[in-house]
């Protein structure tokens, strides 16, 4: 019965895919897991305007219910109010302090909402010369966040069979390649494909596109500046795609010069000049 050999370039491309897999599902997990990386920018994501809607909207509804008896006048006193004090420095820092507990909401799935500090809260108000409304709570809801634990449970599950197929297939398609060095160069190349969008992913696309763009865009480009740590690997890994390519160039320009030195070069038979007699 006729078997059909598997063919060694995508049996190595099918391997490279699952390796690129595994490290992207590795290296998100491994970012947002990552909380004192996030809680370092705690000033930046409470300077961010979702954040700071949020609240207002909290602190305009506690001032002046939105409702039809209300005067569009006090509504827009309360907005105006509303938006100075997520504006100021007392409230950043109490968001600042809450953001280990939101994010053991987002990413750890913690119950429960989280209350900001009332004093920094108050203080937050009269740093703008009001009164913070009686018993006024700022909350972060539990049912208004993400919740991400699940998703990071998918991520990290899936590194692992992603690693041994990338392994296994990589394997097999190095050992049933005609031409080894030229599947080697396709992993060098990949290499660098690999190293290049990590370094646009985690650092080139948050700095220079979301974070400009502002609202959970800008959110999230803060959450995925935090892997910038992801770079410097990249671009070590990089660099080896770069070292593999130039090496195996200079053994393909090798072996087929020896290959033309090897072949005999046919001798031409001497002309010989007709005697006249």
């Amino acid at each position: 019965m006729f078997t059909r050999r598997p063919s060694p370039v995508t049996t190595l491309v099918i391997g490279l895919l699952c390796a690129v897999l595994a490290g992207g599902c590795w290296g998100i997990a491994a970012t947002l897991n990552d909380e004192h990386a996030i809680t370092n920018e705690a000033s930046a994501i409470a300077k961010s305007e979702p954040v700071r809607e949020g609240f207002a909207w909290q602190i305009a509804e506690a001032i002046a219910p939105h409702s039809a008896a209300t005067a569009s006048t006090a509504l827009q006193l309360a907005n105006d109010i509303s938006n100075r004090v997520v504006k100021s420095a007392a409230f950043q820092q109490a968001v600042t302090a809450a953001l280990p507990a939101i994010y053991g909401q987002i990413v750890k799935g913690n119950p429960g909402d989280v209350v900001l500090d009332p004093a920094l809260v108050d203080q937050a108000f009269a740093s703008v010369g009001v009164t913070a409304p009686p018993n006024l709570a700022l909350v972060a809801r539990r049912t208004q966040v993400p919740d991400l634990r699940s998703t990071l449970d998918v991520l990290q599950t899936l590194s692992f069979p992603f690693a041994a197929l990338a392994a296994l297939f990589i394997g097999l398609g190095l050992s049933i390649a005609p031409h080894r060095g030229r599947a080697v160069m396709r992993i060098g190349r990949w290499l660098i494909t690999t190293g290049l969008l990590t370094v646009l992913i985690f650092w080139a696309l948050p700095t220079l596109a979301f974070l400009p763009l502002g609202g959970w865009i800008g959110v999230v480009g803060i959450l995925l500046a935090t892997g910038d740590w992801l770079t410097m690997p990249a671009s070590v890994l990089a660099a080896f795609g770069v070292a593999i390519l130039v090496l195996g160039n200079a053994g393909e320009t090798h072996a087929r010069r020896r290959e033309l030195a090897v072949i005999p070069t046919p001798v031409g038979r001497t002309p010989v000049r007709s005697s006249i007699t």
